[in-house]
């Protein structure tokens, strides 16, 4: 049975699904496996709570406890406690960690955990969550038969609040899809607005991903969720829609002919593609666990990444 230390009951801790049937927390989606589940966080009337309801151990006061002491740890803490708490797992040789994105708001911070991870025999999982889900690994696979046959041409994303907490898990998924880092260049950032976060701003901006067109809309001074990715290829696009739940793909009428209409190909439509997500994120993580398993984790995918969105922020 492994041990199992979740760090922070807040809404991705615990809360987003407390009252209902869905897998959407790092609590719940332990909760289906058999774990020996330690909960902490500093609101002692939110751990216990948590705590009865899955049955798991309340930790009182975290600096007291050995981090090697468990299998697997879920930092869901504020940003700015991630560096503390990650580098400590790093530093014991955690089997598996996951840890919530942004990393860092800090580029020396980044640049220090590369340094520690690179030292540690740790597995690090950022929970970008929709690379985990069936789903995305089916139209990953699509996508690579798509470019045996045509061009990516286009790439239109539309987020909002906020760059690095929003807009990283749509260049994520890009990242993912396309099994190659979003090195973007001749970046013109358009619109910069602090509606939701001071120190991230919601933004929008045009730039060329190789010799790829790609736009980021960012919907300032919105109050409502709102994530969407269209791709665009010589004859065919694929949507994501709905917070990345749907995912539709187009065909043109007649790929030999110029500018012929798209279609709906209702055959290859997927819905519901990110139901119980975090299940999957928890599933996956608990298989690096396993030495003769070929999975990798994806924090040097995360972080640098991170650090880019950090400079592109950062260059006004």
């Amino acid at each position: 049975m492994y041990k199992v230390l979740i760090l922070g009951c807040g809404n991705i801790g615990a809360l987003y699904d407390f009252d209902n049937d869905e897998i959407l927390t790092h609590a719940k989606a332990f909760n289906q496996y058999k774990v020996d589940l330690y909960l902490f966080d500093i609101d002692e009337n939110l751990v216990r709570k948590v705590a009865n309801k899955y049955k798991a151990k309340v930790v009182p006061v975290i600096d007291n406890i050995n981090f090697g002491d468990f299998d697997i740890i879920s930092i869901c803490t504020p940003t700015f406690t991630h560096k503390k708490y990650l580098e400590k797992a790093l530093l014991n040789n955690v089997k598996v960690i996951i840890c919530e994105k942004p990393i860092s708001t800090d580029s020396d911070e980044i640049d220090h955990l590369i340094n520690a991870y690179e030292k540690s025999n740790s597995k690090v999982i950022v929970n970008y969550f929709r690379r985990f889900q069936p789903a995305y690994l089916s139209l990953r696979n699509s996508i690579e038969e798509i470019l045996k046959q045509e061009e990516l041409t286009n790439i239109s994303i539309r987020t909002q609040r906020g760059f690095i907490n929003n807009s990283s898990h749509a260049f994520d998924l890009i990242q993912y899809l396309f099994n190659k880092p979003l090195e973007l260049k001749n970046i013109l950032v358009h619109n910069r607005e602090k509606d939701h976060f001071d120190t991230d701003p919601t933004l929008s901006l045009q730039a060329l991903w190789d010799e790829v067109n790609l736009s980021l809309q960012g919907l300032s001074n919105v109050y409502f969720s709102f994530f969407e990715i269209d791709v665009f290829f010589t004859h065919q696009r694929i949507s994501i829609q709905n917070a990345g739940k749907d995912i539709f793909y187009y065909q043109s009428e007649d790929s030999f002919q110029f500018l012929k209409p798209l279609f709906k190909v209702e055959s290859l439509n997927k819905t519901d593609c990110i139901k119980d997500y975090m299940q999957h994120v928890i599933e996956y993580s608990i298989s690096l666990i396993n030495e003769s398993s070929n999975l990798e984790d994806n924090f040097l995918e995360a972080v640098k990444l991170n650090k880019s969105m950090l400079t592109i922020l950062n260059n006004r």
